[in-house]
């Protein structure tokens, strides 16, 4: 008899803990990711079993179940969701980005429900990089298409490269690296979201070809002080060969006779 107590007794203190983590769960929903043609599942994780569950999306109907009727899905969903009747977890498969909103499961005989915010995010795209040159720095960037624009607050950059030749800026999709590094080395632009991540990467050189390169300052100098000289030596010429023929007209003039 006491042990009988006993045991309803615990099962009392399951089903307060349960109400309560319902609780505190309906009124904070929970964050769900998903991808776009990929499928998410909201995990309810009961371990008390109830004769029936309904999940509803917003105000609508997704699928429930009885324990004697068995269970139906309600358009959109119909053929595109599972519904574990042991647990309570329901799986969406084949998502797209109409199934954003705010997920709810009934469990009968809980006043509180359990809820679900899901974010259908897109397929990442390939980032492309490329660079531009100051005197002294390399900056590079990376860009994604502007036809990304779903949720791209959830989209993080990082870089991969030795901190001593990368330096952060403002903007994370850009990074700088002195040109007095080793420009032989591969750097990468990692973009992710929760659910994925995508990597591009270049060569640094490639943002300094020959023509230029550090070098061509110097070479500027040195081919402006060659001009500088060429000028010079043309002037000082032209001011040697012209004193020279004054000089001989002079004479010509001042000899007798003329």
């Amino acid at each position: 008899m006491a042990a009988e107590r006993a045991g309803r007794a615990a099962g009392v203190l399951c089903a307060m803990c349960l109400l309560l983590q319902f609780d505190s769960i309906s009124s904070n929903p929970r964050p769900v990711f998903g991808a776009v043609n990929g499928n998410v599942t909201f995990y309810a994780s009961s371990s008390i079993y109830f004769p029936e569950i309904l999940w509803k999306k917003n105000m609508d109907k997704v699928i429930e179940w009885e324990e004697y009727h068995g269970s139906r899905a309600f358009p959109p969903f119909v053929g595109r969701v599972h519904l574990n009747t042991i647990s309570g977890d329901l799986t969406i498969f084949n998502l797209t980005s109409s199934d954003e909103d705010e997920y709810e499961v009934e469990f009968l005989g809980t006043a509180d429900d359990i809820k679900f915010t899901l974010l259908v995010l897109d397929p990442l795209p390939i980032p492309t990089l490329n660079c531009t040159s100051t005197l002294e720095d390399i900056i590079v960037h990376c860009k994604i298409p502007e036809s990304y624009k779903r949720h791209t607050n959830y989209t993080e950059y990082s870089w991969s490269c030795s901190s001593a030749q990368c330096i952060n800026t403002s903007d994370p999709s850009e990074v700088l690296i002195k040109k007095n590094n080793d420009l032989s080395q591969k750097i990468q632009c990692i973009i992710s979201n929760p659910l994925s991540k995508q990597i591009s990467s270049l060569i640094l050189a490639t943002c300094v070809p020959p023509g230029n390169s550090r070098n061509r300052w110097a070479i500027l100098v040195v081919v402006i002080i060659i001009a500088i000289v060429t000028v010079l030596l043309i002037k000082g010429t032209y001011t040697f060969f012209f004193k020279k023929i004054s000089f001989k007209l002079e004479l010509i003039f001042q000899r007798p006779g003329n």
